[in-house]
């Protein structure tokens, strides 16, 4: 009997175990959130200090209504303590054109300056720190850093997750990006959404959720066609195929240079030279320019075999030449790389409707008015940074409920 004990006192304790950490869950899940005082943060100046010159005055009402609007969209939240702050991004130091492939927020700042003439943005966040259990403990604990957020940016597209590959192509002599393809649209509100898969289910899953509010009917992007995209592959080709030729030719003239200046030192300093040692090097040499004028003459002619894939495809009929593209081509310019690519560009290798489908576009100059500071709020982008917390699904739910984004579309401009 005492074995029957034993296992029977093992069982309980299992439940006990399973019973506690389930308690603690639900605690955690229901433990009212508290609320951290405001901080202030900007960005894109030598220190975190607010440069004399910014004028934020105009900016802190419109803030102060987004975190009004959170506070209240939050009222009873669970499951995490709250941390809102205001972030401003204005002036990037003289507009820079390098590093702009980055996601931070001087390449955000000056790419949308580059685009609309628009100089800097503002954004109102909050964070989440996540209550939770573990180790079968019945005792609840904080996040020490948020890995989760609701964001609320005024005028600026470049600054989330919804664009990427920016600061990198132009079409037409347009900035062209990739943007996620517009889920749906309710008036003039769009609604974005990043998919993921979960690594232990091997299920989709959106880890991220964007909402642009416009301020007029205009669209914000413009998807480029696939014709204007061959037609800008035209002029690339040959600027590619230029840029190659001048390189190899400087490096074969430059190659020739240091060889005889080398010949000269071998000659005055080196005890063993004989004329037949020179030869040597010499056909050395000169098989390896050799090798070095086969890549140059190779040039020309993939050039003019690419230049003819891209003619032919420009042939094709309008219904093709006029949808979009959803990626740019990722190679060098042969007639191999680019018949796979354009071959290719109408298949998709994911799940149907639960992949994060995708489009490259350029910024509608009919949207933005460049004459208004970044004080006016003519289009407002909300992200809510899912991943797979529990609590950001409450979060999402809330802001996606009918009628909970209206305070924010009060606070954009109207009007051009």
């Amino acid at each position: 009997m005492n074995w029957m004990i034993k296992i029977l006192s093992t069982f309980l304790l299992l439940a006990a175990q399973a019973s506690y950490a389930q308690d603690c869950n639900t605690l955690a899940a229901n433990k009212p959130a508290t609320y951290s005082a405001n901080y202030q943060s900007f960005s894109n100046t030598v220190s975190s200090a607010k440069p004399a010159s910014w004028n934020i005055s105009k900016i802190k009402p419109q803030l102060a209504k987004v975190e009004s609007w959170m506070r209240n969209i939050l009222t009873g939240f669970t499951g995490a303590k709250l941390m809102y702050g205001n972030n401003y991004f204005l002036d990037p130091l003289d507009f820079r054109n390098e590093d702009l492939e980055g996601d931070h927020s001087t390449a955000s700042t000056t790419l949308f300056y580059q685009a609309t003439g628009i100089k800097g943005y503002s954004e109102g966040k909050m964070m989440f720190f996540a209550y939770y259990c573990y180790d079968n403990k019945n005792t609840v604990y904080k996040e020490e850093e948020s890995g989760s957020n609701l964001r609320v940016v005024f005028n600026n597209v470049f600054a989330s997750g919804l664009t990427s590959d920016a600061g990198i192509y132009f079409i037409n002599g347009k900035r062209a990006f990739k943007i996620i393809k517009k889920k749906y649209s309710e008036g003039r509100i769009d609604f974005y959404e990043l998919r993921s898969q979960d690594n232990a289910t091997s299920k989709m899953y959106t880890s991220n959720d964007y909402i642009i509010l416009r301020n007029s009917d205009n669209p914000v992007f413009i998807p480029f066609t696939r014709k204007e995209y061959l037609q800008q592959m035209l002029i690339d080709v040959d600027k590619t195929s230029n840029s190659e030729t001048k390189f190899f030719n400087e490096s074969y003239s430059q190659n020739v240079k240091q060889f005889e200046a080398e010949m000269k030192i071998y000659k005055e300093k080196d005890k063993s030279y004989s004329p037949e040692k020179e030869a040597k090097r010499r056909k050395w040499f000169e098989e390896d320019q050799e090798k070095l004028k086969k890549i140059i003459n190779k040039i020309d002619p993939n050039t003019e075999a690419a230049k003819a894939i891209i003619l032919q495809y420009l042939k094709k009929p309008d219904t093709w030449l006029n949808k979009g593209f959803n990626y740019f081509f990722p190679n060098s310019y042969t007639a191999g790389n680019l018949t796979q690519y354009l071959e290719s560009i109408d298949k998709s290798y994911a799940n149907g409707e639960e992949e994060t489908l995708t489009e490259i576009v350029s910024i509608n100059p009919a949207y933005f008015n460049n004459n208004l500071g970044a004080d006016a709020s003519q289009l407002i982008t909300v992200q809510l940074q899912n991943s797979t917390y529990a609590h950001m699904k409450k979060v999402a739910s809330l802001v996606k409920q009918p009628g909970a984004l209206a305070p924010l579309e009060a606070i954009l401009y109207q009007g051009k």
